[in-house]
């Protein structure tokens, strides 16, 4: 993650070779991306969001996803998340659930394919 490793790239130490997102970052205008770089497979979109237990109605839900959509039309707080790096894309619950969903099922299939089984 940028965030991590940003006070190292700046001072020189690493360099940063591609970042795993589908897009380039806006704060890493130069660094491809991991396609581009010629490595698809490791494309590995990071999601962020707000959670809580399954019981909070739909109306909540989608009022919080409302309330943080406002916050980051403010281009000083969506700039000072692209500076670390993130790609700012504001859903509503619905999206975040099924982005977490598909993330999930591309984890379990390469966990299949490198042979990691679920600890029950």
């Amino acid at each position: 993650a940028f965030a991590i490793a940003r006070s190292q790239a700046q001072a020189g130490r690493v360099k940063l070779v591609a970042v795993t997102n589908r897009e380039r970052a806006p704060a890493l205008p130069d660094v491809p991306t991991v396609t581009e770089a010629g490595f698809p497979m490791l494309t590995f979109d990071g999601n962020v969001g707000l959670f809580g237990p399954p019981v909070v109605p739909a109306e909540l839900r989608e009022r919080i996803a409302a309330d943080v959509k406002e916050a980051v039309a403010d281009p000083e707080v969506t700039k000072r998340l692209e500076a670390t790096g993130q790609l700012v894309r504001a859903g509503g619950a619905a999206e975040f659930a099924q982005a977490i969903k598909e993330q999930a099922e591309e984890l379990a299939k390469t966990a299949k394919i490198v042979g990691i089984k679920p600890k029950l």
